[in-house]
């Protein structure tokens, strides 16, 4: 987004160099240090184009434009700096242009049109049915709904899909488990418990199952011969069991499938307790989707596709399975196909990706589809979208998979990786109430004179904003260690930091006494302070671009902290209510609103609140 000093500035460039506006507004960009200007052009194009040393270029340039009447109102003579041609704006002239265009914009600073016409699905979330919400599915669910939310500011119509795993073997150990339990007892603690219970009973039907893997790997590592006999004794006592219960789920998901009425039933009650107890925690999180379409809502179309594609010769057999072969003809380098229905005649989850995807398309027209899933499904994603290019879909370079690394804990001297003792998943609830209690704490401590009403207010915003604020403060290939006490720190590069700077410019609003005036001089602004914040709006409307090409939130919650330092430097070092003029004081509650809004607006990006006292 330009603004009037900005544009003088290309205009009259385009005018001495010939070079577009556009491509000159692509390459200019700020000096390496603040003492060398506002804005620095790199002179290598135009003085190759005119064969000319950089250096000389810019001296020429330099010269010609110094006393160019043009841009003489707004700027200082250029200098030049090597083969950088660097400008500096007149005291105030640049705060004025850049204020005017965040105050024109009404809290839609940077926002749109970008995307107008356009649509991008989003497929984040995605938890299992019958599992409580827990810490493993936060962050594809923050950086979707983050993601969501960059797009609509741009414009874009965007379609949040909730993929869940609601079809599959999964469910025939779910009844199983369910069909064992005390008809009387199991309903009273679905009640009680909810997800819980039903985790529970997943995790119980599965304990040889998973015993026989863990004594499995363990007798590939070579233990003593009395350890081996050991564990061979109790992996021909376990496994018997474990075979029999996969066994028994099989059978009861091929009967879900064929249409068991009792089943059916069955699974859409667990389905439909599962979103009313997920539905608890997005609302919590501020998120929402459009579609709740899991597994199961693809399963009818499985077999049209597969008779197209076996039709068009894309599927082909293999050891009794039909597969897309994923090997380029004539490689050396032989690759594992896609298997799109095993040698049984089952598919699998990855056949049901592959008709979402074209469910996709076909419905939404989409000019990105988005999958926000963890790294270690790469090779997953890889495969399905080769498998949807192999199809003969064009639009398979629209697919993205929006990877991110693994979120660990930090519960005292212990990094957990999203567990807690005896391997249970931390729930979403226990994270978040802990980080609350926390804050609220902090709050007593901090600002007593607050109601109890609103300080719980406070703490449930800052509380939450922190975690929410925490996985999009680093780039999402990291690895993310979650710190408690880090997380909350009003002084570190954290969320709270972010929402206290936002209180304390609306506590300088309050303390002002006086609406925020609409016809303040703002060329007034001329301190290096004032400049310094001035240019940190300035940038946003490149990173919200930035973000969405990216697919990184992360660079506006790096904007929203170099905002919050540079404001609260001129809270340090300038007065507003004690400007020594009204005109002065006027334009700085200028700024301070204006950064007041931005900061919102930009922790609302992120799906963070922004509370007026804290």
């Amino acid at each position: 987004m330009s603004h009037a000093v900005l544009q003088r500035l290309l205009d009259r460039l385009a005018d001495v160099t010939g070079m577009p506006v556009t491509k000159l507004s692509g390459q200019l960009r700020p000096p390496p240090k603040a003492d060398m200007g506002d804005y620095a052009l790199p002179c290598f194009e135009m003085a190759k184009a005119k064969g000319a040393p950089p250096p000389k270029f810019a001296q020429e340039l330099a010269a010609q434009l110094a006393g160019d009447t043009t841009l003489s109102e707004y700027f200082e003579a250029p200098t030049a700096a090597g083969p950088f041609l660097n400008f500096r704006a007149k005291p105030g002239r640049l705060c004025a242009a850049i204020l005017a265009e965040v105050i024109k914009a009404q809290g839609r600073y940077g926002c749109g049109n970008d995307g107008v016409g356009k649509t991008i699905v989003l497929d984040f979330s995605s938890p299992n049915i019958a599992k409580p919400f827990h810490v493993g599915h936060l962050m594809s669910t923050i950086l979707g709904a983050s993601l969501t939310r960059i797009y609509q500011a741009l414009g874009y119509k965007t379609v949040g899909v909730n993929h869940l795993g609601d079809w599959g073997t999964q469910c025939g150990y779910q009844f199983q488990a369910w069909q064992k339990a005390d008809p009387e007892e199991r309903e009273k603690r679905l009640a009680a418990e909810g997800l819980d219970y039903l985790a529970d009973l997943y995790v119980e039907i599965n304990a040889p199952k998973k015993q026989v893997k863990q004594l499995e790997e363990a007798l590939k590592k070579d233990p003593s011969p009395a350890e081996r006999q050991r564990m061979e004794a109790e992996l021909a006592e376990v496994k018997p069991i474990a075979d029999e219960r996969e066994v028994q789920a099989r059978a009861l998901f091929k009967k879900l499938e064929d249409g068991d009425p009792e089943l059916k039933a069955l699974w859409e009650r667990f389905r439909g307790t599962t979103l009313e107890m997920l539905q608890k925690s997005y609302d919590r999180l501020g998120v929402k989707f459009d579609s709740d379409a899991g597994e199961a809502f693809y399963e009818p179309m499985l077999k049209p596709l597969i008779e197209e594609l076996k039709a068009k010769g894309v599927l082909v057999e293999s050891e009794g399975a039909l597969v897309i072969p994923m090997s380029e003809p004539g490689s050396k380098k032989q690759k594992l196909p896609f298997i799109a229905v095993k040698s049984d005649g089952a598919t699998k989850y990855e056949t049901r990706d592959l008709a979402a995807a074209v469910y996709r398309k076909q419905n939404y027209n989409f000019v990105k589809n988005l999958y926000v899933v963890d790294v270690r499904q790469s090779e997953h994603f890889k495969n399905l979208f080769k498998a949807v290019e192999r199809c003969g879909h064009p639009w398979a370079k629209d697919c993205h998979h929006v990877s991110y690394g693994i979120m660990k804990i930090k519960e005292g001297d212990s990094v957990l990786p999203m567990t807690t003792r005896g391997g249970r998943m931390i729930p979403l609830a226990e994270l978040l109430d802990g980080m609350v209690g926390v804050v609220r704490k902090i709050v007593d401590e901090k600002n007593p004179d607050l109601s109890a009403e609103k300080k719980d207010t406070v703490a449930e915003a800052v509380g939450v904003g922190a975690v929410v604020f925490w996985i999009q403060a680093r780039r999402r290939s990291s690895d993310i260690k979650f710190d408690w006490q880090q997380a909350t720190n009003p002084d570190g590069d954290t969320g709270p930091y972010v929402q206290y700077t936002h209180a304390r410019a609306c506590s300088i609003l309050r303390k002002s006494g006086i609406a925020v005036p609409q016809n303040a001089d703002l060329t007034l602004l001329r301190e290096p302070e004032e400049a310094a914040v001035a240019k940190a709006l300035e940038g946003f409307p490149e990173t919200l671009r930035q973000a969405a090409s990216s697919f990184e939130p992360s660079v506006i919650a790096t904007w929203l902290l170099e905002t919050s330092r540079a404001f609260n430097a001129f809270h340090h070092n300038c007065q507003v209510i004690k400007a020594g003029s009204d005109e002065l004081r006027d334009a700085r509650l200028c700024l301070v609103d204006a950064v007041r809004g931005a900061l919102a607006q930009g922790l609302g990006l992120l799906g963070v609140s922004a509370p007026e006292e804290m």
